[in-house]
């Protein structure tokens, strides 16, 4: 930071340039310090990539509006980041689910601004369970089927989609910057997950898709949860890959194969490289459909 503060003294000669220069210089710093970068997706709206969760920001007039806090370890390194991209006020922050590393920044984000979720955020947030959360986190605001916020010019859509990765999956549309954020209904390169402790199921992340997908334009940015921006079309692949897996499931079922069959001929792993790196193995999927194809019958 002192090299390029230096570099860019030495070549200011005309004195007026200065104060803006400094407060480039400024905003760098604060943004190194914060450590997470700031993507433009269109006018005003951004995307932080912090720890691999991906939070968008939309910053104009109006002031601030975040879709996901974050995990509450980094909470203060986003805050850092959104100060970055404008001087105006928080206004709200919307939670795409309930779990932890995407909301769990509300209890910071909520000393100034209130957090929308789905009802079913803030019920599990107050329950016993996984999803269990300090009071200070719940969300202020909450809905049903939709709600629809104006500010920075945009029509900002907040839509509830059947139960996929939790039962409180909320997609969120920036209507003139044509660009939606998924969160975990759909992550990067292709396929998510149901998180059965909070609601979800395979099962259920298909039907979502089906869902919401007609929604979406065709040239859409897509944000998902975690990973690289997305496309529509990348989303329709992850739709089709999760219908080939059931499907391989219920071949399987109808021709008398147990579980742990199924699983020890790994007929998941051509698949791979369409479910996020981290994802260790393709077992946990092949369990999963089967528990839930089995359990219909």
């Amino acid at each position: 930071m002192r090299n390029i503060k230096a570099l860019i003294l030495k070549r200011a000669n005309v004195r007026p340039v200065l104060p803006a220069l400094l407060l480039f210089v400024a905003a760098v710093a604060v943004a190194a310090e914060a450590g997470y970068n700031a993507l433009p997706l269109s006018t005003g709206v951004y995307v932080i990539q912090a720890k691999g969760n991906n939070i968008l920001v939309s910053a104009g007039d109006d002031g601030v509006v975040l879709v996901d806090a974050g995990d509450e370890r980094i909470a203060d390194k986003v805050l850092a980041s959104v100060k970055t991209l404008s001087s105006k006020p928080i206004r709200f922050v919307i939670d795409t689910h309930v779990h932890g590393d995407h909301a769990g920044g509300n209890a910071l984000f909520q000393k100034f601004a209130p957090v929308i979720a789905h009802h079913n955020v803030r019920t599990r947030m107050m329950g016993d369970g996984d999803d269990k959360a300090p009071p200070a986190a719940w969300p202020l605001i909450t809905f049903d089927s939709e709600m629809v916020l104006h500010l920075n010019g945009e029509e900002i859509r907040v839509l509830k989609v059947p139960a996929g990765h939790t039962d409180g999956d909320a997609v969120v549309f920036f209507k003139n910057a044509n660009v939606v954020h998924m969160g975990d209904v759909y992550m990067s390169p292709a396929v998510s997950f149901g998180a059965k402790q909070s609601g979800g199921s395979m099962l259920g992340l298909i039907a979502s898709l089906e869902f919401v997908i007609p929604l979406i334009p065709a040239d859409a940015k897509i944000v998902p949860g975690h990973g690289a921006i997305a496309s529509r079309a990348d989303m329709e692949r992850g739709l089709d890959v999760l219908k080939a897996m059931k499907e391989v499931v219920e071949d399987a079922i109808r021709g008398g194969k147990t579980m742990d069959q199924l699983v020890a001929e790994k007929p998941f792993d051509k698949w791979k490289s369409e479910v996020p790196a981290w994802m260790s193995s393709m077992d946990g999927y092949v369990k999963n459909f089967y528990r839930e194809l089995t359990a219909k019958k």
